[in-house]
């Protein structure tokens, strides 16, 4: 009698059904990503905008933001992308992601802020707005320096003339200090239109010196 021998199963260890520890694809690690990017750009915004209040406060807020949005660069190219760039198309992503969170920032901070500081975000917003799209094509790896020359840059381009001369224009009506950001100091309360100023009252005149006889003395 001859007995079948059943095949050997080939069972898989069981680490190899784990799923792995971090996904890429994942809500949370896309959500890290692009919040980094955002944080980074608002810091710069707020920071570029504000500069002149406080240089040393603002610099460092500036130097955070952008290392906050570095960082963003750095996992949403390298952490999660599929494929890695080699080292130099590391460092020239690296740089011109800089770029494109300066220009971001100085949109989002010139157009926030165009009431309080007017002449400055007038000259902000365009410049912003050149850089954030030439830092743009140079980053994207389906950018090439050919997409600076195309009707869709030269659109770029008028519009950001047109902020220029918009927002230029209407600095001119604007007082800069129509909402002041310096809660350090302390403002003289303006006195109101119906409050009738307070008289000082003169001092009152020492009563006549009475002669010796009792009378008051007059001169005749």
């Amino acid at each position: 009698m001859t007995t079948v021998l059943e095949p050997e199963r080939h069972q898989t260890p069981a680490w190899k059904h784990r799923r792995p520890t971090f996904d890429k694809k994942s809500l949370p690690a896309r959500y890290s990503g692009q919040m980094l990017y955002f944080l980074g750009a608002a810091l710069i915004a707020g920071a570029v905008v504000h500069y002149p209040i406080n240089p040393s406060l603002y610099a460092i807020i500036c130097v955070v933001g952008a290392f906050v949005f570095l960082l963003g660069t750095i996992v949403n190219e390298f952490v999660l992308a599929d494929e890695r760039p080699v080292l130099s198309q590391a460092v020239s992503l690296v740089a011109f992601s800089l770029l494109l969170s300066f220009g971001v920032g100085l949109v989002g901070g010139g157009i926030q802020h165009f009431e309080q500081f007017p002449e400055r975000s007038a000259w902000m917003t365009p410049i912003g707005l050149l850089m954030s799209y030439v830092a743009f094509v140079a980053k994207d790896s389906k950018g090439r320096w050919r997409h600076l020359v195309t009707p869709f840059a030269a659109g770029v381009v008028v519009l950001a003339a047109l902020a220029w001369l918009g927002m230029t224009a209407l600095a001119g009506t604007i007082s800069s200090d129509g909402h002041s950001h310096d809660h350090g100091s302390t403002t003289q309360t303006p006195t109101e239109p119906d409050q009738a100023p307070v008289e000082q009252d003169h001092p009152t005149e020492a009563p006549a010196k009475s002669a010796e006889d009792g009378h008051t003395s007059h001169s005749h």
